[in-house]
C-alpha cells in the first residue's frame, strides 16, 4: 500500500509487524505523518528505537481493534519534545553565577592591605596598622635599630589579610649587652675563642709580665661588665720577660739618675725644664715611680735649668698631694673675681665641668638622697662670685638605692692613661678634666682627683681627675 510520506526502513518494518498501527499512520493526513518520521529521525541509537516503539502504541487504536462499530477519532500526534533539562540548566547556571558574584564582592570588602611600618617608632606604626583595620602585637626584643623603633613585621608589607588580623611587630630594645668573660689567665688563644663565641672583638697588648709568654694578664673592660655585642676587649698578654720595676730618681743628679735607669735596661730621655731647683737636679719623672714596664722602655727626666724664667713651679713626686700651679704670665690675676655658675640639679659630669671651665677647683663629696644616683644635689657657695681657682663644694647624690661602699685610689702624681685604669679596676666611672699648668714636667700628670684619695663612696660612682695640660 502506497503512502504519501516515505518511511525509513525500521519505521516500515516497525509498521508492518503490527497492522492495525500501520492502518493507522496510513489514514493520516500528509503533514501529520511527517511530524511522526521527524519526531522519530531526530534521534538515533536506543533512543530512536524507543521512539519507533513508542509510536506504534501510540498508533494502535484503543481496544486493539476489535470494537463492533468504527470510532472515529483525532489522528494521534508524536508526544511533544521533552527539552525541559535545558531550562533546569540555565536556571542552575544563574544561580551558580549569582552565588560567585556575592562571594567575590563580600569577599573584597572583608580584606585589607598590610602596610609597611618597619623604621617606624612604634606608636607611629600601631597608628598606621590601627587605620587598616588591623591589630598591632608588639615585641620588644635587641637590635642595631635606635630604641623604640620597629625593625620586623609579620606578615609582610603587601600582604591581603582579613580585617581585624592581628601583625606582629618586633621593637627595638637597642643593641644586645652581654656580660664580658673572664679572660685572665688564660693563653691568649683560648681567650679569643671565649670572646669570639661571646660576640666581641679583641685587641692585643703585649706587656711585661712575670706569667708564661702569650698567658693574658688582664683585659679591658673587666670580667662581669656588660657591653654591646661588638665590643673590643684589650687583652694584655705576658711577652714572657719580667718587667723592670721604675726606680724614683726625683731629687737625684740627671748623672745619677741617667747610670740608674741604664743599668735596669731603661732608656732615659732628658728634657731641661725651667725649675726654681738647682741646675742639674731631676724634678720631675714618667712614668712614676713604682710602675712596672718593659726593659727597654724609655723614661723622660725632667732637668732642672736652674733658672725660674718668670715661673714658680712645685716639684712632683710619686707621693704628691693636690698640686695647684699659678703662672703669672698669663696677665690673669689670682684673685680676680668671677661668677660662680650654679650647678645644683645638674649631672655630676656636666656640673663639674662648668665649674672647672669657669676656673674653679670642684671638691666633691657623695651623699645619702633621694634624688637620682649622681646629680648634684647642693653647692657651696651658690651663686654670686668668688676668686678664679676658689674651691666649690658640691654634694651629690649617692641615689635611693646605692651600691656597695670602695675606696677611692690614690692616683694623684700618675699619667693619665695609668690613673683611669686603676680608677676603673677600683669599679669606679672616670671623668677626665683638663688643668692649665706651666709646669711641663706636670703635663699629662694628675693633679687632683675628686672625691679625694681615701673617700668611700658607691661603686660605679664617677670619680673625676684633673690632669696638666700646658698648652
Amino acid at each position: 500500500m502506497a503512502t504519501r510520506v516515505d518511511l525509513p526502513a525500521d519505521i516500515a518494518a516497525a509498521l508492518n509487524g503490527v497492522p492495525e498501527a500501520r492502518a493507522r499512520f496510513e489514514a493520516m493526513p500528509a503533514d501529520r505523518q511527517a511530524q511522526w518520521v521527524e519526531w522519530i529521525d531526530s534521534t538515533s541509537g536506543r533512543t530512536r528505537a524507543a521512539r519507533i516503539d513508542e509510536a506504534v502504541r501510540r498508533l494502535v487504536p484503543a481496544g486493539g481493534g476489535t470494537a463492533a462499530t468504527e470510532e472515529i477519532v483525532e489522528p494521534a500526534a508524536p508526544p511533544p519534545e521533552r527539552n525541559w533539562w535545558i531550562w533546569l540548566l540555565l536556571l542552575l547556571l544563574v544561580v551558580i553565577g549569582g552565588l560567585l558574584a556575592w562571594f567575590f564582592l563580600s569577599r573584597g570588602t572583608s580584606k585589607t592591605t598590610v602596610p609597611n611600618v618597619v623604621g617606624m617608632q612604634e606608636t607611629a606604626a600601631t597608628q598606621r596598622l590601627q587605620a587598616k583595620h588591623l591589630k598591632a602585637l608588639p615585641n620588644t626584643a635587641a637590635s642595631l635599630r635606635p630604641v623604640g623603633v620597629v625593625f620586623a613585621q609579620r606578615p609582610g608589607a603587601g600582604a591581603q589579610v582579613k580585617k581585624g588580623q592581628t601583625v606582629a611587630i618586633s621593637v627595638s630594645s637597642g643593641p644586645a649587652r652581654i656580660a664580658v668573660p673572664n679572660v685572665t689567665s688564660l693563653p691568649l688563644k683560648q681567650a679569643q675563642q671565649r670572646l669570639g663565641t661571646a660576640g666581641l672583638k679583641w685587641s692585643v697588648k703585649r706587656v711585661a709580665s712575670t706569667r708564661p709568654k702569650g698567658v693574658v694578664t688582664d683585659q679591658t673592660p673587666l670580667a662581669g661588665v656588660t657591653a654591646v655585642k661588638g665590643t673590643t676587649v684589650v687583652l694584655s698578654v705576658s711577652n714572657g720577660l719580667k718587667p723592670v720595676v721604675v726606680p724614683s730618681l726625683v731629687g737625684q743628679t740627671q748623672g745619677a739618675a741617667v747610670s740608674q735607669l741604664t743599668k735596669l735596661g731603661l732608656k732615659p730621655q732628658l728634657q731641661n725644664v725651667s725649675s726654681s731647683q738647682p741646675a742639674g737636679l731631676v724634678v720631675a719623672q714618667k712614668p712614676p715611680a713604682g710602675k712596672e714596664v718593659d726593659k727597654g722602655s724609655a723614661v723622660v727626666l725632667n732637668v732642672s735649668r736652674g733658672t725660674g724664667g718668670g715661673t714658680t713651679t712645685v716639684q712632683t713626686t710619686t707621693t704628691t698631694t693636690t698640686t695647684t700651679t699659678t703662672t703669672a704670665a698669663t696677665g690673669t690675676p689670682s684673685a680676680t673675681a668671677v661668677r660662680v655658675p650654679t650647678v645644683r640639679s645638674l649631672a655630676v659630669t656636666a656640673g663639674l665641668r662648668r665649674l672647672n671651665t669657669a676656673g674653679f677647683s670642684p671638691v666633691v663629696r657623695y651623699v645619702n638622697s633621694s634624688q637620682p644616683a649622681g646629680r648634684i644635689v647642693a653647692q657651696s657657695p651658690s651663686g654670686g662670685t668668688a676668686r678664679r681657682g676658689s674651691r666649690i663644694r658640691v654634694s651629690v647624690s649617692n641615689g635611693p638605692n646605692p651600691a656597695g661602699a670602695t675606696t677611692v685610689p690614690n692616683v694623684v702624681g700618675e699619667d693619665q692613661a695609668a690613673a683611669a685604669t686603676a680608677l676603673r679596676q677600683a669599679g669606679f666611672k672616670v671623668l677626665v678634666l683638663f688643668r692649665k699648668t706651666t709646669d711641663s714636667s706636670k703635663d699629662g700628670m694628675v693633679l687632683d682627683e675628686q672625691p679625694v684619695a681615701g673617700s668611700s663612696i658607691p661603686r660605679g660612682s664617677y670619680v673625676a681627675i684633673f690632669v696638666g695640660r700646658t698648652g
